[in-house]
């Protein structure tokens, strides 16, 4: 059951606990459908067989009595009610013969008939001896003699059939006390089974589920402590794993900016560091008096104090529009303006920089590109932070390219950066545009999260295509609202 989803497992667990239910269910629905044949048929065979068996042995005698009143007497009535008791006897041969359901019975019946009907013949003899008024008492005793024995077989197989049909009625009483015992006993372990089984289930479900879910929670513990030990290694269940896989990556990313927050710090620290020494420094020295007498020292010195000054504005604005960005609480004011004003207002700001290094800046703009819905302040700071990095990593002597143009299906204008610098290693790529991220341990690593803030703010995306050594190429995109 690893690769089960906890779904399927609580799915699978109920289905087995309701099979074991419904074969529970469905045997003793069996036994009990058994049990009920067994009093359908004492009510309807047995206990019938008793009461059928039981009147004709009384319709015997009384066919018997009304025999001898007859020959006493010589009353026709007598001999019509001995006739009519006659056919009351047949009827209920036959229906004792639809009745009975083993052949001992049925050779009892069949008995009874042969012998009802041969006690039948000789009444009939004795009748016709008496209508001829005939005094044969040799053939009176030996006739008396032979329907005397015939009531009595009659009689004893009757009170053998009845013997039967109670003893049958024990045996389905006692047989379908067995089937209730067995019922009841089978119904007591299956539940107890199934007991045992559904605290198995739940056991091991909620082991699988809350083993997995702990070490979550310790790993959890762990990283709010800041201590990056190791992955988890989970693999079932699948959704756990999923989460498992999802808490690595997690992982992963926490290390990292960890790594890069430490680096971060030291970084800032560093670009703190130096332009409040040189601060201190030209400031202490003005304060000395050395400069006193040097004017062009002295303007020397209040130039670096202001250079380092705006370096520190700039680092602390870049942090707080970082910081803003991140919170969604940057304010844009979006207006129609031209992205060829905001190009060429960043090439004027790096020439001074790209002549320096002589680095050869080439500017390729199609012409009549559209108006856009734009935030000229933050299009034309990520603009800064693409051309800045592109002079930054470029070598003396290197080429920086700056193109855009207008494409109709999306609407949307592209603007590409590029250089001819050291690239980007593949490995990189992917996460260039976090933020403490440095390219080639070079700057503070947020001017290229800010590009990317600012431009999806507009609705566009950014990216970029490198080789480690073969220099990188920004694009971006702006859509035409």
């Amino acid at each position: 059951m690893r690769g089960f989803t906890i779904f399927k497992r609580l799915v699978y667990g109920y289905l087995l606990l309701l099979v074991v239910v419904i074969s529970m269910g469905a045997y003793i629905s069996l036994r009990l459908e058994q049990m009920n044949r067994l009093t359908r048929t004492i009510n309807s065979v047995d206990n019938k067989i008793i009461q059928v068996a039981g009147q004709l042995s009384d319709a015997v005698l009384s066919q018997t009595g009304f025999e001898k009143k007859y020959i006493i007497l010589k009353d026709k009535d007598f001999y019509r009610q001995f006739l009519e008791t006659g056919k009351s006897i047949k009827e209920k041969i036959v229906l004792l013969t639809a009745l009975i359901d083993t052949p001992e019975k049925k050779r009892q019946i069949q008995t009874v008939k042969e012998l009802h009907a041969r006690y039948i013949a000789a009444a009939q003899k004795e009748f016709e001896l008496l209508e001829k008024d005939k005094e044969d008492h040799q053939a009176y005793k030996e006739h008396q003699h032979q329907k005397e024995e015939f009531v009595d077989i009659i009689a004893v197989n009757l009170e053998k059939m009845i013997g039967f049909a109670k003893a049958d009625i024990g045996n389905k009483i006692e047989l379908s006390a067995k089937i209730g015992r067995r019922a009841l006993k089978l119904t007591a372990i299956t539940t107890i089974f199934a007991i045992i089984l559904a605290i198995l289930l739940a056991f091991y479900n909620a082991r699988t589920i809350n083993r997995p879910v702990l070490r979550l929670m310790k790993g959890t513990r762990d990283i709010a402590k800041g201590k990056f030990k190791k992955h988890l290694d989970i693999s079932s269940p699948p959704e756990i794993k999923e989460l498992s896989n999802a808490f690595n990556r997690m992982y992963d990313r926490l290390k990292e900016v960890d790594a890069m927050k430490a680096d971060f710090i030291s970084h800032v620290s560093h670009e703190l560091r130096t332009p409040l020494t040189a601060i201190l420094e030209a400031s202490n020295l003005l304060f000395d008096g050395v400069t006193d007498n040097l004017v062009q020292t002295r303007k020397s010195l209040i130039l670096i104090i202001q250079e380092e000054c705006e370096r520190l504005i700039s680092l602390v604005n870049k942090i707080l529009d970082l910081s803003s960005m991140d919170a969604g609480m940057m304010d844009y004011n979006f207006l129609k303006g031209s992205i060829v004003l905001l190009i060429e207002q960043s090439i004027l700001k790096i020439k001074p920089i790209a002549q320096k290094k002589q680095i050869s800046i080439n500017v390729q703009l199609d012409k009549n590109l559209p108006l856009l819905n734009l935030d000229d302040e933050k299009i034309g700071q990520a603009l800064d932070n693409l051309l800045g990095n592109a002079l930054k990593f470029t070598p003396p002597g290197g080429k920086v390219k700056i193109s855009a143009w207008f494409k109709k299906k999306p609407d949307q204008i592209t603007v590409s950066i590029s250089d001819t610098g050291c690239g980007i290693a593949k490995d990189n790529i992917k996460d260039i545009f976090d933020k403490f991220k440095k390219l080639q341990g070079k700057g503070t690593g947020l001017g290229l999260s800010i590009a990317k803030h600012i431009v999806n703010a507009h609705g566009g995306k950014i990216w970029v295509k490198s080789e480690k050594d073969q220099g990188s190429v920004f694009y971006f995109t702006i859509p035409v609202v």
